[in-house]
């Protein structure tokens, strides 16, 4: 697994991999960790064509708990959904969790402000008809209950 921003899309009889278009807070939710950092060097996972490890210096964590540096594995090119990056800039980098490693790629990569902004959220949504359902079940309740301790004193 790539990353849990990926889809798989078919065209024609080829594969195509594309990212499920999310606004960045929902990509920001669901994934484990994200920082804004920059690549320093990638370098090649011992026995693996398909995958290739990053290695990036973390400028601002957003969320989890990152070093200074952390190395992530993602897909080779753009194709296998892997990071379109360019050394020593700027990147908002989001992060899944497997069996201790972490993984990352071109569905989690977005701008630094873009990044930086999710965290901001749009405030707290208050669920008015879940608030009122509430109140009405509970007023329900004590509603029978007081209804049922009358009935027991009177016998």
């Amino acid at each position: 697994m790539i990353s849990a921003f990926a889809a798989l899309a078919l065209a024609g009889n080829a594969i195509g991999a594309t990212c499920a278009p999310a606004p960045p807070r929902v990509k920001l939710d669901a994934a484990d960790a994200a920082f804004v950092g920059r690549l320093e060097r990638t370098a090649a996972i011992s026995g693996r064509r398909d995958r290739i490890e990053y290695l990036f210096v973390v400028d601002q964590v957003v969320k989890g708990k990152l070093g200074r540096r952390v190395s992530v594995r993602s897909g080779v090119g753009r194709d296998a959904l892997g990071f379109s990056l360019e050394r020593d800039v700027a990147s908002g980098i989001l992060l899944n969790r497997e069996g201790g490693v972490w993984l990352g790629g071109l569905c989690g990569q977005v701008s630094p402000s873009e990044l930086v902004e999710a965290t901001r959220g749009e405030g707290q949504i208050v669920n008015w008809g879940g608030i009122v359902v509430g109140v009405l079940v509970l007023g329900a309740g004590a509603y029978f209950l007081r209804r049922k301790l009358l009935r027991r004193r009177q016998l």
